[in-house]
């Protein structure tokens, strides 16, 4: 796994119970797989990894890996964790399972220091073969990347990407030149972020986003005209995104991607408490901005 392309990360759907829902999560794989995203990578941020229990991430794990079986597009798995030593576990079990590829952040209870990160990232790179991809997500970790941390990592032979996410695309385009400057060759870079994608619409580095998981039709679609530089194409999924981006803005991230997915067929019940659920008139707005998102791009 490359962590090329458009990489999608789906929701861990749960039953109304609260528990985790296997059969819905393997229908999940395989309509991502029918849709033409690149990769699927389960247990990221959207997948609620935070609020499972190691069993459960194993079985998740393991369930996408069996529903991807064959299709040729790899699975990925988050593997962040409170301590290295879970971290281990996690990635040794997500090896065991059949996945592609692992992602790491720095999470932390209490911030981490650079070489604290490259303690972690020496450790789970030197413990298991699989490809890994660095994730910087410091809206949840509260540690930002420094970008030559993240390139001198790269020396190590199975970190092959770095998964940015910044507030402006001056500064998308600063860390991507330093990072490229510094990294190993042929090292990929990502980035995450909604808004940040839209805007840059840059199909020449890959795209790591929770929406492609609940809309990978449209999503697919949208990296499409960039690849093609069609710009008139790519302005109009600009326009059509917009409602529902605006919509979501205002929502909890987590709890509005629950309901999103759920709204696009993806069928969930809301994340684990303590997080609360998007309430009524918040996801009627939800419906109604994907219902007017398909009827524009339907034109």
């Amino acid at each position: 796994m490359d962590f090329s392309g458009l990489i999608a990360y789906p929701v861990t759907p749960f039953t109304t119970a609260g528990a985790v829902d296997l059969p819905e999560l393997a229908r999940q794989v395989e309509v991502l797989v029918g849709s033409g995203v690149d990769s699927i990578c389960v247990l990221g941020t959207a997948g609620s990894f935070a609020y499972l229990s190691s069993e459960e991430r194993a079985t998740v794990v393991r369930t996408a890996v069996q529903a991807a079986a064959g299709s040729g597009i790899p699975v990925g798995a988050g593997v962040s964790a409170m301590t290295t030593q879970d971290v281990l576990e996690l990635a040794w079990d997500a090896e065991s399972a059949g996945a592609d590829g692992l992602v790491l952040n720095p999470l932390s209870y209490v911030a981490l220091r650079s070489p604290e990160i490259a303690d972690q990232v020496e450790t789970v790179a030197s413990s298991v073969a699989l490809p890994l991809c660095l994730d910087n997500n410091p809206s949840t970790t509260g540690f930002v990347y420094p970008v030559d941390l993240a390139a001198e990592l790269s020396d190590l032979g199975n970190v092959v990407a770095f998964k940015d996410t910044v507030d402006s695309e001056r500064a998308l385009q600063n860390r991507r030149h330093l990072f490229l400057e510094l990294a190993e060759p042929g090292t990929s870079f990502g980035i995450a972020g909604t808004s940040l994608i839209l805007n840059s619409a840059d199909a020449s580095i890959a795209w790591h986003t929770g929406f492609a998981a609940a809309l990978p039709r449209e999503w697919v679609a949208f990296r499409a005209a960039a690849a093609a530089r069609d710009v008139e194409l790519v302005d109009r999924w600009r326009r059509a995104f917009s409602p529902l981006i605006e919509v979501l803005r205002w929502e909890r991230p987590l709890s509005s991607l629950y309901a999103l997915n759920d709204i696009c067929g993806m069928r969930t019940a809301p994340p684990r408490r303590p997080l609360h659920p998007v309430g009524t008139p918040s996801r009627e707005r939800i419906r109604s901005a994907v219902r007017d998102l398909r009827a524009e791009m339907q034109q």
